[in-house]
């Protein structure tokens, strides 16, 4: 069986389950499981328009960015800072901004845009991983009051 035919009957029995946790299952990596996912669930960009990507990000408000390590999970939410490149990183160096850091610009494998449900509401997110095939991060839209996604933020990421 193949690795999308798996992933599709792991999704198809459970939606909300995230694409880590089919890694985890199947002994396979995070990048190969979302390469796997239904394209009506993820859109791939190719690495090279990262900047194209990070500069369009970054007019879309207030964002949750989410880091997760070895399952230990960390979200800051804000405006995604500024940045440029520099000695092969893209540097974010925005002052309003709490988020400082530096991204390395050749691991980067894949940009995925993501929509599916988690813990009962749908998501949309904008996710970065590696060549290593973990993920380096992910941008999700926020929400109002009544778990909307606000409306520009939504037709920016349809785009």
């Amino acid at each position: 069986m193949t690795l999308a035919k798996q992933v599709q009957d792991i999704l198809t029995e459970n939606p909300a389950i995230l694409p880590a946790e089919i890694a985890n299952q199947l002994n396979a990596t995070e990048l190969e499981i979302i390469q796997a996912m239904p394209a009506d669930m993820v859109t791939l960009i190719d690495a090279s328009h990262y900047l194209d990507v990070l500069r369009d990000i970054k007019t879309w408000g207030e964002l949750t960015l989410v880091i997760d390590v070895d399952g230990s999970i960390f979200e800051m939410v804000g405006h995604f800072p500024k940045g440029g490149e520099k000695f092969g990183y893209y540097n974010l160096s925005d002052r309003r901004t709490p988020l400082k850091g530096h991204l390395k610009v050749d691991n980067v494998a894949v940009i995925a845009v993501v929509s599916k449900p988690f813990h009962g509401v749908e998501t949309r997110s904008v996710q970065f991983l590696s060549k290593q095939g973990r993920m380096l991060f992910k941008v999700y839209l926020r929400r109002d009051k009544e778990k909307n996604f606000f409306p520009e933020q939504l037709e920016k990421f349809e785009a």
